[in-house]
């Protein structure tokens, strides 16, 4: 018990380094000539081996500085500070707190036009290419850092596993299944491990987690938290209400009364997640497809290698899915006073950053077609797999009308209720009434969205309305 804790112990004082923003660990660039460029990373899973790309791009080119700043739990205030005051770094991963359309409209991002040339375009998957996501109109903004392809997944302790008795190809598949097995593993365990944990403390990823599994009971309903927050493909209109969202929120917190959910999930952000899962605390963990990178991480991360990775059970066994979209990816400000070293360092990113850093880093499929010969560990294929086949092409709303860019940036704004923290109320018992506060949260985003139809003149309901649309397969207009 004693080497157990000391383990957990060791692990969280490791993965506290996720929470705390950093600069490159590499020896700096000792040049006094050279020119510095400001580089803002909010993905920890990538800052290992971003820093050691910097460093060989350093050394190349030894004219060039990039001084790396890995942005912690305050990145969003960074961000919009920067914003604000016109201050963002020369480049910068994905400013996820406003637009695409919203930086370009206050002239703070510098296009990519130069760099992905009509020749160089060709080297991406097509689909990584989407209005306000990469691009505004003919102009590219943003150099993709990945395909797109996500998904939540269940990683599984093989250790864990092994001990209590369940074989690989006992992996729960449906709701029932995982229930059963969890409660057996706390019964044998004699309360010491628990059957699932979650990092509910951050709920952006229960968030994830329900809207995702939700999409097996009510797959109308767009399950992504970037675009189209909880608006039915169908109706037009957000939906709050829905079996999908009210028996997967009741779901989970049944779950924690019958003890397969470790109640300390509500306290567990991710990073404090992984590592308790990693320490044998519980058999599963729900995680997007980058926790796996994470969890190999020896330095960011536990370094925990004896895990597997399956789909989420779901309340039938059946499938679930996830939105394909490029949302993560390399912004340039436009204030930036070194294009030319800026367009140097990217083209170099090109030509060897997703072999470097984002197939070696192992936390995402890169956005080029690359022979993967050589996996950064083991399970990496696997999640790949996952990733690709619960990621569906979705109808894109910016694509049918550009005007609906704004209005779900203010409809987004506006809206203070998410599945994810009404699932932390009811699991800390603020939240008596799930449904009740389903309700609520239903009522305050129609009036949203009504008030912002009255807003918008040219953005109505129907721009919201796919008929067209067959949950599940891939959407295409041609």
């Amino acid at each position: 018990m004693l080497k157990k804790t000391t383990k957990l112990m060791v692990l969280l004082l490791i993965t506290a380094g996720l929470l705390i923003g950093c600069s490159s660990g590499e020896e700096e660039n000792t040049n006094p000539d050279a020119t510095t460029l400001s580089f803002w990373n909010r993905l920890p899973e990538l800052t290992t081996h971003f820093e050691s790309f910097i460093a060989s791009f350093e050394e190349e080119h030894p004219d060039i500085n990039i001084e790396m700043q890995t942005l912690g739990a305050s990145g969003n205030q960074q961000y919009q500070t920067a914003i604000k005051n016109n201050e963002l770094p020369d480049i910068f991963v994905t400013a996820n707190v406003t637009s695409l359309k919203n930086l370009v409209d206050q002239e703070l991002l510098h296009n990519l036009n130069d760099v992905v040339t009509p020749e160089v375009k060709e080297q991406f998957y097509p689909g990584v290419w989407s209005e306000n996501l990469t691009t505004i109109g003919e102009d590219i903004y943003q150099l993709p850092l990945n395909s797109g392809k996500s998904a939540v997944l269940m990683y599984y302790n093989k250790d864990v596993l092994s001990e209590y008795g369940v074989s690989e190809g006992q992996i729960p598949t449906t709701w029932d299944e995982l229930r059963e097995v969890g409660k057996d593993i706390y019964e044998q365990s004699g309360g010491g491990t628990y059957g699932l944990i979650m990092g509910a403390e951050a709920t952006w990823l229960s968030d994830m987690t329900i809207n995702q599994m939700a999409t097996n009971i009510t797959p109308e309903v767009h399950p992504s938290i970037d675009v189209a927050r909880r608006i039915n493909y169908k109706t037009g209109q957000p939906d709050f209400v829905n079996d999908g969202s009210t028996q997967t929120i009741e779901y989970l917190k049944q779950l924690m009364d019958e003890n397969v959910l470790s109640p300390s999930s509500i306290e567990y952000n991710e990073p404090t997640a992984i590592a308790n899962f990693a320490a044998g605390k519980s058999a599963f963990y729900f995680d997007g497809n980058w926790a796996g990178s994470v969890l190999m991480n020896e330095e960011e991360g536990p370094g925990f290698e004896n895990w597997g990775v399956a789909p989420m059970p779901t309340e039938d066994g059946g499938t679930y899915y996830n939105d394909m979209a490029a949302k993560e990816g390399l912004m340039v400000s436009n204030n930036t006073e070194h294009w030319e070293e800026v367009q140097t360092f990217l083209n170099y990113f090109i030509e060897n950053g997703y072999r470097d850093v984002i197939v070696a880093s192992g936390a995402h499929e890169p956005p080029v077609d690359i022979e993967v010969t050589d996996p950064p560990f083991e399970q990496y294929n696997k999640i790949n797999e996952l990733s690709n086949q619960l990621s569906v092409a979705t109808p894109n709303i910016y694509k049918q009308n550009n005007s609906t860019i704004g209005f779900i940036q203010d409809y987004q704004g506006g809206l203070s209720y998410s599945a994810g923290s009404i699932l932390a109320g009811y699991m800390q018992g603020e939240v008596t009434d799930p449904v009740a506060e389903l309700e609520e949260a239903q009522q305050q985003a129609m009036e949203v969205f009504n008030e912002n139809l009255n807003k918008y003149e040219d953005v109505s309901e129907s721009d919201f309305v796919f008929d067209d649309w067959v949950p599940f397969e891939p959407y295409t207009t041609e």
